[in-house]
């Protein structure tokens, strides 16, 4: 096991390198996970680990009726996505790709709230008839 000082360089027993990946503003980031060499050997592998360990570390603003429409849909901007060090486009795809289908994700929240609060309020508002009058 090594550590280098002043890098967030890890390299584990099997000799897999973990580099520290950060999503967001650097003084207000999303979330920070790590990712090896190993993770992202696979390019479509890659992209599943890479989702994974987002889900487990990211806070994505909650959906509620009450919220559904203070948001456009997708509008999650991710700002910056750095690397401690130089990566080759396998972190990369593997981090973009993620980040798209946690948004796409999220979109589909979001229009899924819309639709029921749609629905909830057309069922408010519709049509109150007397049920006397119908047999």
């Amino acid at each position: 096991l090594k550590h280098l000082v002043g890098s967030e360089q890890v390299q584990l027993l099997g000799g897999a390198i973990m580099v520290k990946v950060t999503v967001g503003k650097p003084e207000d980031p999303w979330c920070e996970f790590e990712i090896t060499e190993e993770d992202v050997e696979d390019w479509k592998k890659g992209v599943d680990i890479a989702e994974e360990k987002l889900k487990e570390v990211i806070q994505l603003p909650p959906i509620t009726l009450d919220n559904c429409h203070e948001r456009e849909d997708g509008d999650l901007q991710w700002d910056e996505i750095t690397f401690e060090e130089e990566v080759n486009g396998k972190y990369w795809h593997a981090v973009i790709m993620a980040l798209h289908r946690i948004r796409e994700d999220f979109v589909k929240k979001q229009r899924k709230m819309k639709h029921l609060d749609w629905y909830m309020t057309m069922k408010k508002t519709s049509d109150k008839r007397n049920a006397k009058y119908y047999v």
